[in-house]
């Protein structure tokens, strides 16, 4: 069933790897620089290890973070924004700006204070530098 869910529909398709609390976020904090799984959770307020750990597994699975496991003691494994993970930025890119110029206008909630400093920061340089 799940095989045939998104065929035939594009939006359904990129969706999948947007929608949700998280995702977004993990990719989006990726961008620069690979990750352990601690400093990845310190990124997303609220998110707790069981629900990081599927959505890592999920964009592992589907081949838009990459993970690394080094063997050395203490282990450590550090996740990446794979090629494909990256061609999605411009999209989440756009997500941002938009959610920026509009959230202006709305009454702030306690979702909204969810959203970490780090991508608040990144929204000011999104909005004065040209489009990739």
């Amino acid at each position: 069933m799940e095989s045939q869910l998104y065929k035939g529909c594009p939006v359904q398709f990129t969706l999948q790897f947007l929608a949700g609390k998280w995702r977004t976020g993990i990719l989006w904090n990726l961008r620069e620089k690979s990750m352990r799984f601690g400093d990845l959770k310190r990124t997303l307020p609220g998110v707790t290890d069981k629900v990081l750990m599927n959505e890592l597994q999920f964009l592992t699975s589907r081949g838009m973070i990459g993970k690394e496991e080094f063997r050395e003691f203490p282990p450590r494994t550090e996740y990446s924004l794979s090629p494909t993970g990256s061609s999605l930025l411009p999209i989440i890119r756009q997500i941002i700006i938009w959610g920026y110029d509009h959230l202006q206008d709305e009454k702030i909630n306690e979702k909204m204070f969810m959203t970490p400093a780090g991508i608040i920061e990144d929204v000011a340089s999104l909005a004065n530098k040209p489009q990739v």
